[in-house]
């Protein structure tokens, strides 16, 4: 039941973060902040169009996930940001943050051990020490907080539930083929 916790937990926490997170954003984009429209009333020119943010998942206490979510919208009252980059980045954390959480290991091997993805990120879960980063691995691995993903060892949460099921499945004397 633990998917079904998941989705009661976000539906329940996501009106809460919300709100707050709302506020800010009419603040932001109603000229509060540095953001700007257009490229070229950039200070720092085009070449300053992409920058990095902070992220966050909805399965959070409200009061964490808002808070996860502050540097995200305290940036733009710092730095001028574009719009569209601002949006743009706001979609892209979402959508990485729902990917990092799927359990879809999938990462070209020549990136694995770069990438923070699903892999790297259910370690997280299982073990709470291990592999914080939310896109890369480097500061884990400078702080010493880097565990290679078990799944990627063959040992991770999926590869223990069908050697689980295989035993089940051998000792009740059912091949794989019956299932």
């Amino acid at each position: 039941n633990q998917v079904r916790r998941e989705i009661f937990f976000s539906l329940k926490s996501m009106p809460w973060m919300s709100i707050p997170t709302v506020a800010l954003f009419f603040a932001e984009v109603r000229g509060y902040s540095r953001l700007y429209d257009d490229i070229n009333t950039s200070p720092y020119g085009k070449c300053h169009f992409m920058t990095n943010v902070a992220g966050t998942h909805h399965a959070f206490h409200p009061i964490d996930g808002f808070l996860q979510s502050l540097p995200y919208h305290i940036y733009p009252f710092i730095f001028p940001l574009h719009k569209v980059t601002y949006l743009g980045l706001y979609i892209f954390v979402n959508i990485w943050t729902v990917s990092i959480h799927d359990g879809d290991y999938r990462v070209p091997k020549i990136l694995e051990s770069i990438i923070n993805g699903s892999a790297h990120h259910t370690d997280h879960h299982l073990y709470f020490d291990y592999n914080f980063g939310q896109y890369f691995t480097l500061w884990d691995k400078i702080g010493g907080s880097y565990k290679n993903p078990s799944a990627l060892e063959g040992n991770g949460p999926h590869d223990l539930c069908r050697k689980l099921e295989a035993k089940e499945r051998q000792e009740n004397g059912m091949d794989k083929k019956s299932n």
